[in-house]
């Protein structure tokens, strides 16, 4: 097996020392190695186009009997898509076999959020991309709106996310904890430490915050609606740029269909033309509030 060809994503990989030197040539897949103090690398799968575009995909639990990593979600569902494409994968997933969902957090001393916030950055900019639309559901819901808060001209698309890690099922908080922040004997004592980066509830208190979202709630998944859809409607809700969706999709917390994906991106890549006037701004892809 080769070691610069990804197979299943068909693409060749590069391997880089920082963002700054990463480049953009085509369909690629390219690793960032961690710079000093940081525990995992950076890795994504690009796929440029023309267009004032870029759409970041982002996953959610991953079953580990079945995925092995990277996982790029939403591959098959964008193909066809004219906007450049960016897959990110969540690689503190990489602290244990068993661990399912990081939400792109990092741990202690990396802060993942931030560096993929960098490499999206330096990526719309080699894409010739103005406006960033980022695409996830559930954990990847979460990790879709606290990089929002971090990127200018970009809009989050999530679909029933958690909002908080804490308030999702226990099962999964407390082997996120064990296995990314074992310093940590509980999860209150990590939101004390760490609360905006666990929590989207606690970054989006800060009125520096302006990001811009549209926020998918199936109105069958009871436990979202209940522990993160209300509480976050009722601390943002009529902020400029705060879009809530209702919808049935299921009885349970299921992946929204192609369908309903194709629509809302459709209408998100709308909104910045809309924006703009009708053409794409120049503007560039700079830090938001965070």
């Amino acid at each position: 097996m080769r070691e610069d060809w990804d197979e299943q994503y068909k693409a060749p990989i590069r391997r880089w020392a920082s963002v700054a030197d990463l480049r953009v040539r085509g369909r690629e897949r390219h690793i960032v190695e961690p710079g000093q103090g940081e525990s995992y690398p950076l890795d994504c799968l690009v796929v440029p186009k023309d267009s004032p575009t870029l759409v970041v995909a982002l996953h959610g639990a991953l079953n580990r009997e079945v995925y092995t990593l990277p996982r790029f979600e939403w591959a098959t569902t964008l193909g066809h898509r004219t906007e450049s494409l960016l897959f990110l994968a969540d690689t503190a997933l990489q602290a244990s076999d068993d661990l399912k969902l990081a939400w792109y957090t990092g741990n202690e001393s990396d802060d993942l959020t931030s560096r993929y916030a960098a490499l999206i950055r330096s990526t719309a900019v080699q894409c010739g991309a103005f406006n960033v639309l980022l695409l996830g559901f559930s954990g990847g819901g979460f990790a879709a709106l606290a990089l929002a808060a971090q990127l200018e001209n970009s809009v989050a698309l999530a679909f029933s996310p958690q909002v908080s890690i804490g308030k999702y099922y226990q099962v999964f908080a407390d082997q996120y904890v064990a296995s990314v922040f074992p310093q940590y004997d509980s999860f209150e004592a990590l939101v004390e430490a760490h609360g905006r980066r666990v929590s989207v509830l606690e970054r989006y208190k800060d009125p520096a915050v302006t990001a811009r979202f549209v926020y998918v709630q199936n109105s069958g998944d009871r436990h979202h609606v209940e522990n993160h859809f209300k509480p976050f409607h009722e601390l943002v809700h009529g902020r400029p740029g705060a879009t809530f969706i209702l919808t049935h999709e299921s009885d349970s917390h299921t992946v929204p269909s192609r369908k309903s994906v194709g629509e809302m991106l459709d209408q998100c890549v709308a909104s910045f033309s809309h924006a703009s006037g009708g053409e794409a701004r120049p503007a560039s892809v700079g830090k938001g509030g965070r």
